[in-house]
């Protein structure tokens, strides 16, 4: 190992290992409110009953701000801990997206890209895949924008794949530990890719408009060593792999991890960037367009294949207020800013809620687990009759709630 690398890891281990700055306090020492809310609401009473079943957790934060124009939260949280494993799935895609931000703009002093540059990606390592176009991208070219959109306004899983593989689970860890997140972790692609192909990423290269290369990032190892984030990231009672049941428990050591906690604080920093004290390496244009895919409907994005695809209808990605109902929004001046995940019986969404008509200014975040068997990974979850429509209840009644509070 040369001089170089020994230096990049030794800084990385002392970073990942002993520095923690502070975080603005989002936890609340009484959970009553969202015990009223949830234990006298029909919808909502089932998986109340159950939560240690459902790992329900939940986070609610009220906005308000004096008359200085400044921010104030106060915060009412459910079953919260950031020790209770959930499987984040897509929500990764938002810190991955700005994180791409991030390091391209940290490369433009130098080098002439930007995130409208054509791409093409290389495969130089096992469970890896090139590229060289994107069908479902404007005039058919990889771009980083056009990956983010994808991501963030559809969850596509493919672009949040070649984001990850651009920034590299070295500067995930980097950041994440920057910004305070000990426990948050992304190492993997969305892939059958084990934790060691997961640690190699591919070759970019970046083009101007006459075709020739301005910038190409080699292939890369990460060799860090993952270390579990939480003492048990274990789930359920069997597991499906390969075809067959193993009767013990999944365990996602080596996979993604970001507790509720870290995702709302990081939402809260994207809208009121005043509160957060580890803001994000973006200007104020990349943050306008970062929120414009986290709220836009899929008949907005700029990707007409994506416009025109009816399959991605308006509410494809709110869980909280409309579940996986296909219906047209109920109020035209609300809007949600928001990332969802959906997999291995797990249902979180992350968002949230403005309505300057009504006064209407909070953030919501929950997450369960919908999964009666116990059996991690066959593909056999309650989401339809039990995750969704409860999401679906609970961004209602709170947004309803919200609504009666803005009358007195």
């Amino acid at each position: 190992m040369n001089k170089i690398v020994l230096v990049i890891t030794f800084s990385f281990i002392i970073l990942c290992g002993f520095f923690t700055p502070p975080r603005m306090n989002t936890s609340a020492p009484t959970n009553k409110l969202l015990d009223s809310l949830l234990s006298n609401n029909k919808s909502l009473m089932d998986v109340w009953k159950n939560t240690d079943n459902h790992r329900l957790q939940i986070i609610y934060s009220r906005v308000t701000h004096d008359s200085f124009g400044n921010v104030q939260l106060k915060n009412y949280t459910y079953n919260l801990s950031e020790d209770l494993y959930f499987y984040p799935a897509s929500l990764v895609k938002l810190p991955v997206s700005i994180f791409a931000l991030e390091k391209l703009k940290a490369l433009s002093p130098d080098v002439d890209i930007t995130i409208d540059s054509k791409i093409s990606i290389e495969s130089n390592y096992s469970c890896q895949s090139s590229v060289i176009s994107d069908d479902m991208s404007i005039n058919s070219r990889p771009t980083l924008k056009n990956y983010i959109s994808k991501a963030l306004i559809i969850s596509d899983n493919d672009s949040y794949n070649r984001l990850y593989e651009f920034v590299g689970p070295e500067y995930c860890q980097k950041r994440l530990s920057e910004m305070g997140y000990g426990k948050a972790q992304i190492v993997t692609r969305f892939s059958r890719c084990n934790s060691v192909e997961n640690m190699h990423t591919n070759a970019f290269n970046f083009y101007n408009e006459q075709g020739d290369v301005m910038y190409r990032q080699p292939p890369a190892f990460c060799d860090f060593m993952i270390t579990p984030p939480l003492s048990n990231m274990k789930v359920g009672h069997s597991h499906f792999t390969h075809g067959k049941i193993i009767a013990s428990p999944k365990d996602f050591a080596n996979h993604n991890c970001f507790p509720l906690q870290n995702m709302h604080d990081f939402l809260i920093g994207l809208i009121y960037p005043s509160v957060d004290r580890s803001p994000f390496l973006i200007d104020n244009k990349e943050r306008e367009f970062i929120l414009h895919s986290l709220s836009a409907k899929p008949n907005e994005c700029s990707i007409k294949k994506i416009k025109n695809d009816t399959t991605f209808y308006d509410n494809y990605t709110n869980y909280l207020f409309y579940g996986a109902e296909n219906k047209k929004p109920e109020n035209d001046n609300l809007k949600i800013y928001n990332i969802v995940g959906q997999s291995y019986g797990f249902l979180s969404d992350v968002a949230y809620f403005q309505n300057t008509e009504n006064g209407i200014d909070f953030f919501l975040s929950a997450v369960l687990y919908t999964n009666s068997s116990e059996i991690v990974g066959d593909n056999i979850y309650e989401y339809e009759t039990i995750g969704f429509p409860f999401l679906r209840d609970l961004g209602k009644i709170v947004y309803n709630y919200e609504l009666d509070q803005q009358l007195y």
